[in-house]
C-alpha cells in the first residue's frame, strides 16, 4: 500500500466531529480533542463571530460557521454540543433530523462516548421540520407531536428569512420608495419580524423637519430619546441591554441624507447576534437607493430643485448640490462657479453679514460658512455677473463693521473662486470644493 493510500485509509476511519456552541469553559477541551488519535473536529459552529470556540477555530485553523445550515452540507459521525448553548434544543433537534448523535463535550471527554447512540429517523417530514426550525420556523418538539400524532404529516412551511438572508431578499427586490407608504409599511414590518424587534419608526424630511412616516409596533421611549440624539448628532446612535429580561437585546437609530432629503430610520429591542447590523446594512441600502432617485430627478434641472433649503447650508448639504452641479453641467454643459470669501477681524461683524445676506441673494445660489470668517458661495450664473453681487457682498460688510462700531478705514475681503466650465473641470472643482469645506478656522479671541 502507498503511502498516500494509507493517509487516506487513516483518515476514512477518524471519526468526524462538529463542535456547537462552545464558551470558554468548553474551549478548555479542544486541545485535547485535536491531540485524541482517530478524531477530526471537521466544523466550528457558533452562533456569533466572538463566540469562543468559533475565535479558538479561527486561532487554530480549523473551519467554523456561524451558519446553522452549515451543519447540514456534511455529514458528521457526532456532535459535540455545549450544555450551556441557549439554542440547545433547537440544535439536537436538526442533528436528531440529520441523524448525527450528539453529546456534551464534558461527556466525552469523560469516555461516554461509547453509550452514545444513533437516533432513529423514520419521518422524512420531521427532518424537514427540524431543519425548518433550526433556520427560524416553529419549535421541533411541536414539530414532531404534531407531525407523529397527524394521519398525514404536514409538509414543512417556508423558513422565514432571517439576518442577512433578510437584508440580501430586501435588496434583491429593490427597498420601496420614499412614495410607496405601504410597501414601505411592509418592508419594515417584515425587517421587524426578521429580526426580533419590538418597535420600528422610519422618519423622513427635509432640512428642517422630520416627518414619521411608518411606525411598526407600541412606540419604545428609549428610541425616542436615541433617534433625537441622532438627529442631533448626525451619526448612528446604539446601545445594548446589559441586564434584565432585555439581556442582549440592542436599540438603534441610523440618521441618513440623500440629495434632497434626510431622515432616521430606529429599531427597539432588535434580538441578540447579528441583527442590528441588518439594519445597519438597510439603511445604508435604502439611502444608496434614494439617494440615486433623489438625483436622477434633481440632476437636471438643478439649481432649481423641488423643495430647496433657502438661507445657510450645512457642509454636507453644500457638498451634495456640488455634486448635482456636476450632473447639470456633465448633462447639458451649464456652469458653475463656487467662490470663497474671507473676512478679516472679529467674527461679530460677519455675524451680523450672514443675518442679512439670504435676503440678497438668489433663491438658485446655495450658500454655506464652514468656518466663522469664511463663507461659500455657489453660483450658477456668467463669471461677469459676480462683480454685480461682489458689490452687495460689499455694501453688506461696510454696513455690519460699522454698525459693531469699529473704525474706519474698513478691511477688504479676500475673495477666490473655483469655476465649473466643462466636464473635464469636475474632479478639480469638486477636489478645491472639498478641501475648502473641510477646513479649520482660527481660534477666536
Amino acid at each position: 500500500m502507498t503511502s498516500n493510500a494509507r493517509a487516506a485509509s487513516a483518515a476514512d476511519n477518524q471519526q468526524r466531529l462538529v463542535l456547537v456552541d462552545f464558551d470558554w469553559q468548553d474551549a478548555d477541551l479542544v486541545p485535547t480533542l485535536l491531540q485524541r488519535p482517530g478524531i477530526s473536529v471537521r466544523l466550528v459552529a457558533g452562533n456569533h463571530h466572538d463566540d469562543a470556540g468559533v475565535r479558538l477555530a479561527e486561532m487554530c485553523g480549523l473551519p467554523r460557521t456561524i451558519d446553522l445550515a452549515d451543519l447540514t452540507r456534511e455529514i458528521f459521525d457526532l456532535a459535540l454540543v455545549s450544555e450551556r448553548s441557549p439554542r440547545r434544543s433547537q440544535i439536537e433537534g436538526l442533528l436528531l433530523a440529520l441523524g448525527t448523535p450528539s453529546v456534551t463535550p464534558q461527556s466525552f471527554i469523560g469516555g461516554e462516548e461509547g453509550q452514545i447512540a444513533l437516533p432513529p429517523l423514520d419521518q422524512p417530514e420531521i427532518h424537514a421540520a427540524a431543519l425548518e426550525d433550526a433556520l427560524g420556523g416553529e419549535h421541533f418538539e411541536a414539530i414532531v407531536e404534531k407531525t407523529l400524532s397527524e394521519e398525514e404529516p404536514p409538509r414543512p412551511k417556508p423558513t422565514r428569512a432571517t439576518g442577512r438572508r433578510l437584508i440580501q431578499k430586501l435588496i434583491l427586490e429593490e427597498f420601496p420608495s420614499i412614495e410607496d407608504r405601504q410597501g414601505l409599511e411592509l418592508a419594515l414590518r417584515e425587517l421587524v419580524m426578521g429580526t426580533g424587534a419590538g418597535h420600528a419608526e422610519l422618519l423622513v424630511g427635509g432640512p428642517d423637519d422630520l416627518e414619521l412616516v411608518v411606525q411598526i409596533g407600541p412606540s419604545d421611549p428609549l428610541l425616542k430619546g436615541l433617534i433625537e440624539l441622532a438627529v442631533q448628532l448626525g451619526a448612528p446612535q446604539i446601545m445594548s441591554s446589559l441586564t434584565g429580561p432585555t439581556s442582549g437585546k440592542a436599540w438603534g437609530a441610523w440618521p441618513f441624507r440623500t440629495a434632497q432629503r434626510r431622515g432616521v430610520l430606529a429599531a427597539a429591542a432588535i434580538d441578540p447576534g447579528e441583527n442590528w447590523e441588518t439594519w445597519q446594512q438597510t439603511v445604508e441600502e435604502l439611502r444608496a437607493m434614494w439617494d440615486h432617485e433623489d438625483r436622477a430627478k434633481a440632476g437636471p434641472a438643478f439649481p432649481l430643485v423641488p423643495e430647496p433649503k433657502t438661507g445657510w447650508l450645512e457642509t454636507e448639504d453644500l457638498s451634495m448640490r456640488l455634486e448635482l452641479a456636476i450632473e447639470r453641467n456633465r448633462r447639458d454643459g451649464m456652469k458653475f462657479a463656487l467662490h470663497r470669501v474671507e473676512f478679516p477681524g472679529s467674527a461679530e461683524a460677519v455675524n451680523l453679514l450672514s443675518e442679512r445676506l439670504p435676503a440678497q441673494l438668489r433663491d438658485t445660489d446655495c450658500i454655506c460658512r464652514p468656518t466663522p470668517r469664511v463663507l461659500l458661495l455657489l453660483t450658477a450664473a456668467p463669471r461677469d455677473t459676480f462683480p454685480h453681487l461682489r458689490r452687495r457682498l460689499l455694501q453688506l460688510w461696510q454696513e455690519a463693521w460699522l454698525q459693531m462700531g469699529y473704525e474706519r478705514p474698513i478691511p477688504g475681503f479676500k475673495e477666490e473662486r473655483i469655476d465649473l466650465g466643462r466636464p473635464e473641470d469636475a474632479e478639480a472643482f469638486l477636489a478645491g470644493a472639498r478641501a475648502w469645506l473641510s477646513e479649520k478656522g482660527p481660534a477666536e479671541s
